[in-house]
């Protein structure tokens, strides 16, 4: 098996537990922190909007299938995201 074959293999989480095991300092920090900064003005919306915990707990469980392929999108971006800042 080469290198592609390889990559090509591995689930998008895969990949990124490779990526972080693996990143740059620097950049895994500005990624999550970014990452992070993102999550709380998301909550912070959400309740301002009437929306609590148990929502989201019950969205979660209505659409789990969803759910996986945005993680599968968010494990790619931020990948990239923290690659793009170790160039």
């Amino acid at each position: 098996m080469d290198i592609f074959d390889e990559i090509l293999g591995k689930t998008p989480k895969e990949k990124f537990i490779e990526i972080i095991q693996n990143g740059n300092l620097g950049a895994l920090e500005r990624t999550f922190e970014n990452f992070f900064a993102e999550y709380i003005a998301m909550v912070e919306l959400l309740e301002k909007q009437g929306l609590n915990e148990n929502d989201v707990k019950n969205f979660i469980l209505e659409n789990g299938t969803f759910i996986e392929e945005r993680q599968n999108d968010i494990f790619i971006e931020l990948g990239a995201k923290i690659l793009g800042h170790e160039g």
